[in-house]
């Protein structure tokens, strides 16, 4: 399921290269997300103040970063072995460098706003985390509409992103009702915080983490020198006034932004970016209005706060984050003119929503998906994200075979 970003209306010439250029924007949707933006907005103040005022601006800003980036998860590993390019994976390590900093810094020091003691994501080892964690990765390599670079090609607005995210939630509902199944009744552990459960504290553990970051990328730029891999696809611009706007970001600014925002959510909320936290929770609520009874789940008092299931979904900050998110990302896409539902091939639909599901389903018995457990818990030194990274990855490649020899789960 290899990713092609060629799929533009137009284009124009650079010297000899093609860039990509965006169509005029769509102003109606764009009214219409303001619209909606302006009111999740009130709603998180009346309901819960400042703070989730201020949440739903950095998320806000994650959401206009992520049109801006041009890497995800599957595509990064995908890539490194298809062609042997390694640009967008140093892009994850210095990400992953810097926020190790920042968070070891704010973690160790207890700094943070609105009164909250910052805590990182920190998970038990557990089968759930070894199984969820390869599913999941084998899910979105599948069902990567989700991938962030996906926004800024016209597949971003494609019908099919509605199937990966109707998956996922999908999937996390279920995969919070089966919780305490594969992190309980099966095999486990505790948690382990590199940085405050073994002997080398927070600068021995960053000292750790950031060499191991730092030797990645420069192992994967003498390998890129070396096998001199095609160059990434040139990325897309706006036109006129929207050039200043819709500019590419090198990877190294994108990196260092979700750095600078996962942080900041980290002293604002109290706990880093999560995703996956708000569809189970958004699936657990419509799973109560049918009677299936979710507050009787384990998942329920022990991943997550139980009233969270009954209080107003403007008192949970992680779904208040995720909708500055969602909006600031949809806002981006229609300002570039990138909001297009079409008709789309039934098989499509089938293995994008399969992909979704075994996404949710794998993060939410992991703790996580390349958000929470990946970057924010890798971020926040716990033992449970190297373990999550190496069976994700696994993930993706082993569907990235399965693909090669099943082609038709590769036709986007």
């Amino acid at each position: 399921m290899h990713e092609q970003q060629t799929s533009h209306p137009r284009y124009k010439s650079e010297g000899q290269a093609a860039r990509p250029s965006y169509p005029p924007a769509q102003k109606l949707m764009v009214w219409v997300i303001l619209g909606i933006a302006g009111a999740l907005l009130a709603a998180s103040y009346v309901y819960s103040g400042w703070q989730f005022v201020i949440l739903f601006l950095l998320g806000f800003l994650i959401g206009f970063t992520l049109f801006h980036t041009n890497y995800g998860f599957a595509t990064v590993y995908k890539q490194l072995f298809e062609d042997g390019n390694t640009q967008m994976l140093r892009g994850h390590m210095q990400k992953l460098l810097i926020a190790t900093t920042l968070f070891a810094l704010i973690l160790g020091t207890q700094t943070a706003f609105f009164g909250e003691r910052p805590e990182g994501a920190i998970a038990p080892i557990s089968t759930g985390l070894v199984l969820g964690s390869f599913l999941f990765g084998f899910g979105m390599n599948i069902g990567s509409n989700l991938a962030p670079q996906a926004m800024r090609t016209m597949k971003g607005g494609r019908t099919a992103l509605l199937f990966t995210a109707s998956g996922f939630l999908i999937g996390s509902t279920f995969g919070a009702a089966h919780f305490a199944f594969w992190n309980h009744s099966m095999p486990n552990a505790e948690a382990v915080s590199i940085a405050e459960d073994t002997p080398l504290g927070f600068t021995g553990s960053w000292i750790l983490q950031t060499s191991i970051f730092a030797a990645v990328i420069i192992g994967t730029y003498l390998h890129q020198k070396r096998k001199l891999p095609p160059p990434l696809p040139p990325m897309p611009r706006g036109t006129n006034r929207t050039e200043l706007l819709f500019r590419s970001w090198p990877i190294w600014v994108g990196a260092t932004a979700f750095a600078l925002l996962n942080a900041a959510v980290l002293m604002v909320q109290g706990s880093p970016w999560k995703v996956t936290a708000a569809f189970s929770l958004w699936g657990s609520k419509l799973a109560d209005q049918i009677g299936l009874g979710p507050a009787a789940w384990r998942y329920w008092g022990e991943e997550a706060p139980v009233h969270e299931l009954t209080n107003s979904i403007f008192t949970s900050s992680v779904s208040v984050l995720n909708f500055g998110i969602v909006t600031g990302a949809l806002l981006t896409m229609a300002l570039a003119g990138l909001f297009h539902f079409r008709k789309i091939p039934f098989h499509l639909a089938g293995i994008t929503l399969i992909g979704g599901t075994l996404m949710g389903y794998g993060a939410a018995i992991s703790s996580g998906a390349n958000v929470g457990a990946y970057f924010s818990g890798l971020a926040s030194m716990s033992l449970h994200a190297w373990i999550w990274t190496v069976m994700a990855v696994s993930g993706v490649y082993t569907a990235y075979f399965i693909s090669r020899k099943l082609p038709f789960l590769a036709s986007k």
